[in-house]
């Protein structure tokens, strides 16, 4: 109902997935309502090497290319999104190192995905000034070590690698990557959100923990589409949460057996009106996925254009992006609210756990506000002004 057209492309390696991924659905709601963290369950995912979806085949990956990417975040997003997002650096850190040429850091860093391990995030601070990070990097027994911080490390809980970002001793912006094993690094199950309860979106404190190989990358090492990527990425999963809430609450009704004496019909199944609100749910699903299917054939375009800076194709994807998180937001955010008139006060049974469909996209949604991006899309017409560059967060 919401897949891809043809037998090609990602329809060729899709259903080859489809049994675990009905497994991690079927888990879903016990691991929301219990608060079960996935790590069995990115596990399996990382045994069956979708971990390595886009990784190249030669490194044992899939070498899928980016634009069916965001298709199997739909999918796995209607499966479970907490995994979905607990793997959104991971996915960028693969497509980081895509975009670069070829060398032995890229080559020893696909080796390692290409077997399945992944990579978390550790960027973001809390409570530091917007334009410059309190993590630092220093020498210690002639080595480089990191000491500091992060909030937000969605997914380094589950993650073999951290993704680092702070500053060195001369106050330059240094990025590297971190064992999830080092003794000196502590991360924290806090994340508190009232929607991707299960991301490990936490803290993570790090005391001398040793930098991997000694390699530090120094200045914004982002690849071009960095942006784009990031948010399509948000979207995709957006999308799929509405899958997932279009096909429960279509199997709710379904097999529902009490009714109101008012109703149009003695079985919620037959009622006009409740059909219309499913049908309603259903067609939000399909706007979000066939949007974000088109925005990321405007991401792979950006890719295979090789763009080092944020040329016209990059410029080009990041306002479809934008323009379509006006759109999904709204749209399935209404969407996973509407669905409770269809069951009534049943609907809002804590077991039943319907309202993390609403939780999780408003929570989604809040990270990089979209009021901004609407913003951006409208000075680009009116006034012909590019979006910004890279954006940084935090106190001012």
């Amino acid at each position: 109902m919401w897949g891809e057209a043809g037998s090609g492309g990602y329809n060729a390696v899709g259903p080859q997935y489809s049994s675990l991924l009905e497994e991690i659905r079927v888990h879903s709601i016990q691991a929301e309502v219990e608060r079960i963290l996935p790590f069995e369950q990115i596990a399996h995912l990382k045994e069956s090497g979708l971990t390595a979806f886009t990784v190249p085949k030669e490194f044992g990956g899939l070498g899928r290319p980016l634009s069916e990417l965001f298709s199997f975040i739909t999918d796995l997003a209607t499966a479970d999104s907490n995994i979905t997002q607990a793997l959104r650096a991971h996915f960028g850190f693969i497509e980081h190192l895509r975009s670069e040429a070829p060398s032995d850091y890229t080559d020893r860093w696909f080796e390692r995905l290409g077997k399945g391990e992944t990579a978390g995030a550790a960027a973001a601070e809390k409570g530091t000034a917007r334009d410059a990070f309190a993590t630092r990097f220093t020498r210690k027994d002639g080595h480089w070590v990191i000491n500091g911080s992060k909030f937000f490390t969605t997914g380094s809980l589950y993650a073999d690698w951290l993704t680092v970002t702070g500053s060195n001793e001369n106050g330059e912006t240094v990025k590297c990557l971190a064992s999830r094993h080092d003794p000196g690094l502590e991360i924290l199950d806090d994340w508190d959100g009232i929607g991707q309860r299960l991301t490990a979106s936490g803290t993570a404190h790090f005391r001398d923990v040793r930098v991997e190989l000694d390699e530090l990358r120094v200045g914004n090492t982002g690849f071009a589409y960095s942006q784009a990527f990031f948010q399509l990425y948000h979207l995709a999963t957006v999308a799929g949460i509405a899958q997932a809430a279009a096909l429960e609450v279509a199997g709710a009704v379904k097999t529902r057996k009490r009714g109101f004496s008012h109703a149009n019909h003695a079985l919620p199944a037959h009622d006009p009106q409740i059909l219309e609100i499913v049908g309603h749910v259903a067609s939000a699903a399909h706007a979000a996925h066939a949007i974000v299917r088109h925005a990321a054939d405007a991401l792979q375009t950006a890719a295979d254009s090789k763009e080092d800076e944020r040329g016209p194709s990059v410029i080009k994807a990041e306002l479809e992006v934008w323009q379509a998180q006006e759109i999904i937001f709204p749209l399935t955010l209404n969407a996973t609210s509407q669905l409770f008139d269809t069951l009534g006060g049943t609907a809002t049974l804590r077991a039943a756990a319907l309202d993390r469909y609403w939780r999780n996209i408003r929570t989604i949604g809040c990270h990089n506000p979209r009021v901004y991006r609407t913003r951006v899309v409208g000075d680009f017409l009116v006034n012909g002004e590019l979006p910004p560059e890279q954006w940084r967060v935090g106190a001012v």
